[in-house]
């Protein structure tokens, strides 16, 4: 006879196992249209700090899947959306699930989401880029609350498309960041047209920044380019507190990363300890 704690056990192994299977076609291939119908995707925040004071002043929202059906990252949920030809409507639909749960504690400062320049451009060129405005009235969020983390924009056959696409949306209050950004032909193009009001930084200028001379050359060439052009400078992936005590010492605007705070289901009010430590203390 089976006892309260085994059948609970059962109801969830049964469960997990009925999740997994409408996720997935009759070929085993992951069916995007069903993780967004059976609601099988979360989001997670990650603080963005301000290195000269301590604040924190917004928060980048993560993707994730439901450990209930599987662990792909963004990136290949991405890809199969694209393969299945609903790009566009994950896109949307991740932007209105971060805003859903980014509401529900109602934090302070900005609500920072990943978007495609490729999406962009589509729903400009169909005269739709409004919707992701609408999206923001429907949940009666301020765009200048909101900022889009810009990504794959090096890929794009014009920049002056893209450039139209964020237009509306920047005129609206929305802040504009570049993602990953890499010294480049193609990402400084990009940037120039652009005129993004973040600039982060790839993750591998961060790593070792603190030990390899490299690391801190390009860092120290970025914010003197970032001033040059009236912008924010963000390090992403600061791991360790030498990292961000270097980081600091540089002239980076912002960061984000493990050693400020992992990413969680809610938004954070205050910088930990550790992190606070290292941004209060005072240097001669």
């Amino acid at each position: 006879m089976k006892t309260p704690a085994m059948r609970l056990w059962t109801q969830n192994i049964q469960h997990w196992w009925r999740a997994r299977q409408n996720a997935k076609s009759g070929n085993g291939v992951l069916r995007v249209g069903e993780l967004l119908e059976n609601k099988s995707l979360t989001s997670v925040f990650q603080p963005m700090v301000d290195l000269r004071t301590g604040t924190i002043v917004g928060h980048e929202a993560l993707i994730r899947m439901s450990r209930t059906v599987g662990d792909m990252t963004y990136e290949q949920l991405l890809h199969a959306a694209k393969e299945q030809h609903c790009q566009r409507q994950f896109e949307m639909a991740c932007v209105e699930l971060a805003i859903e749960h980014w509401l529900v504690e109602r934090p302070k400062g900005q609500l920072f989401v990943n978007f495609s320049a490729y999406t962009l451009v589509q729903l400009h060129e169909s005269e739709s880029i409004d919707t992701l405005l609408e999206l923001l009235r429907k949940h009666k969020l301020q765009p200048k609350r909101m900022g889009l983390d810009i990504t794959g924009y090096t890929r794009l056959p014009s920049i002056s498309t893209l450039v139209e696409a964020v237009k509306p949306l920047r005129e609206a209050g929305m802040a504009i960041a570049l993602d990953d950004f890499k010294v480049s032909d193609s990402g400084m193009r990009v940037w120039t047209k652009l005129l993004p009001n973040i600039v982060k930084m790839a993750p591998r200028w961060t790593h070792k920044v603190d030990t390899e001379s490299e690391n801190s050359a390009m860092v120290a060439s970025m914010v003197r380019l970032t001033q040059n052009h009236d912008c924010l400078l963000l390090a992403k992936s600061v791991e360790t507190e030498s990292e961000l005590r270097t980081l600091r010492g540089l002239g980076v605007d912002l960061a984000q990363g493990f050693f400020l705070g992992s990413p969680a289901p809610d938004p954070i009010s205050a910088l930990n300890l550790r992190a606070r430590g290292v941004l209060t203390a005072v240097t001669f």
